[in-house]
């Protein structure tokens, strides 16, 4: 019998320790490092801009467009420090005439070397809610491994009509000497457009602004040689609705040849 109480107090001495083991000295109760989330600084043709770099944007999704897509950024420098980020909620709203407030969350598995998340309005499609000319707000809220969170600053885009592509067609050929016409549709508040081409590694190759829909371009004469194929689009821009808020949209991309 003494043995069997030995051995019982040794199992349950052993099972005390370790569980004493497995609770933490103390829990997690500091919260992710405040996030930045990054306006829109500039436009593509902007010095050095780039799609990637120029913050909050329309984002062109492929041929017939009838919306952009948008792309939110943010600095993850303070998150990659913290090191103990789970996940990430997207949060996206808009105001209607009347002050209401219209919103939307979607969560994101959080990876170090991501710090951007390109909405694609899944959720309005079928609904009637116009995504175009219209102001969108975004943040987002990071969550650590133990349910801490803290909330981004606010950044904000409004959307215009997309500028349908007329000509030339996808896929055209020309002499890179020929005088092209270009032109495209209208967008409602818009106030400028440009046209870009890019190589086939969207590397930006030329861009002009224009106030018209509609312009003419000799190849050669603006750096773009015969035996090349080139992507090109175009962006519209709006005045700033309020100061410091953009607005603007980008046409769907094509391909268009120089024969040698």
């Amino acid at each position: 019998m003494k043995n069997i109480i030995f051995i019982l107090s040794v199992i349950i001495l052993f099972t005390f320790l370790c569980c004493s083991y497995d609770e933490p000295e103390q829990k997690d109760t500091i919260p992710p490092s405040k996030v930045h989330l990054i306006p829109h600084l500039c436009d593509v043709g902007d010095s050095v801009c780039t799609d990637r770099t120029n913050g909050i944007d329309a984002v062109p999704t492929g041929s017939e467009l009838t919306y952009n897509w948008m792309k939110i950024q943010w600095d993850g420098t303070p998150l990659e420090i913290d090191g103990d980020i789970h996940h990430i909620d997207i949060s996206r709203f808009y105001i209607t005439i009347d002050d209401t407030v219209i919103s939307f969350v979607n969560q994101i598995v959080y990876e170090p070397d991501s710090t951007m998340y390109i909405d694609k309005f899944t959720d309005l499609e079928g609904s009637g809610i116009q995504i175009t000319q219209r102001e969108w707000y975004y943040y987002i809220i990071p969550y650590d491994e133990a349910g801490n969170f803290t909330v981004s600053d606010t950044v904000s885009y409004k959307l215009l009509s997309v500028p349908g592509l007329i000509c030339p067609v996808n896929n055209a050929e020309f002499n890179a000497d020929e005088n092209i016409y270009f032109s495209w549709g209208n967008v409602s508040l818009a106030i400028s457009y440009r046209i870009l081409f890019f190589d086939q590694n969207y590397n930006l190759q030329f861009t002009q602004d224009f106030n018209d829909s509609e312009c003419n371009i000799v190849p050669s004469e603006s750096g773009l040689y015969s035996g090349y194929s080139y992507i090109w689009r175009i962006d519209a821009f709006g005045m700033e609705y309020d100061p410091g808020k953009k607005s603007g949209s980008e046409s769907e991309e094509r391909i268009i040849h120089f024969s040698q």
